[in-house]
């Protein structure tokens, strides 16, 4: 008669390699398919909300101490601090309802990686309302936010809208072009577009390219500025046209104070 010990061992024999290995693939896969659940969610869903909440109370506190402007004139937004938000990107052609804030400097883990972020001024550009280049960058793949993943679906003559605590800045698109990665020239200045040096604004986008993965090139789209709003004016009435949800917002904003 077989002993309650030989029993025992043999109910617990070893595991085979091949069963480990089957249960570690199984783990595995089970965590790859909640990434690609989860990341979407995230970046199309939680970042794009939580955004558009931000971006509403920065709207809200830049509205309550908004700066004196002289009429007729365009200021120059103030130069921030590192990593400090000083400005919200409204880009329809990106979404009816985007809304991205700017931060100052484009280190990953200061502005662009950050989901309260997302969207990073270089340095050693000009500022809204300064004579050159206004430059901006955002990822365009990635787990953690995609500031200018729709950047292809800009069209000549689209508005982009810059708001700051001095007022809306209007930008008109122009053109996109493909670059590799060292071409630093498109931060200069007044870069590969026809105008006047000195004189003339522009807002460049850079992001990466292809857009689902990869850092080969770099895709950069070129806006002219067209006009400057106070906020004392509210926002502009294409904004307000293309995206009717900040309308509502203001309207609730205005009887809250009422």
């Amino acid at each position: 008669m077989e002993s309650r010990s030989a029993r025992g061992r043999r109910r617990r024999a070893r595991l085979s390699p091949l069963t480990v290995i089957g249960e570690v693939l199984l783990l595995g896969g089970l965590g790859v398919l909640g990434y690609i659940v989860w990341q979407p969610w995230h970046t199309g869903v939680a970042v794009t909300a939580k955004q558009t909440e931000l971006s509403a109370q920065d709207s809200a506190r830049w509205d309550a101490a908004a700066p004196p402007v002289e009429p007729g004139t365009v200021p120059v937004a103030a130069r921030p601090a590192a990593g400090e938000v000083f400005a919200v990107l409204h880009a329809p052609a990106f979404g009816t309802t985007y809304a991205n804030r700017i931060g100052e400097t484009t280190d990953w883990w200061t502005v662009l990686n950050l989901d309260e972020k997302g969207i990073g001024h270089y340095e050693n550009t000009q500022m809204p309302g300064e004579p050159g280049n206004f430059a901006l960058a955002g990822h365009r793949s990635g787990p953690l936010i995609n500031s200018f993943r729709e950047i292809m679906n800009l069209r000549v003559g689209d508005p982009l809208f810059v708001e700051t605590a001095e007022g809306w800045y209007t930008y008109r698109f122009r053109s996109i072009e493909y670059v590799l990665p060292d071409a630093v020239d498109v931060l200069n200045p007044f870069p590969r577009l026809e105008g006047q040096p000195g004189e003339d604004q522009i807002l460049t986008l850079t992001t990466c390219h292809p857009k689902l993965a990869g850092s080969d090139e770099r895709a950069v789209a070129y806006s002219v500025f067209e006009g400057f709003q106070p906020r004392s004016d509210g926002p502009p009435a294409e904004l307000l046209e293309l995206n009717p949800t900040m309308e509502r917002t203001q309207a609730s904003r205005g009887d809250q104070e009422a």
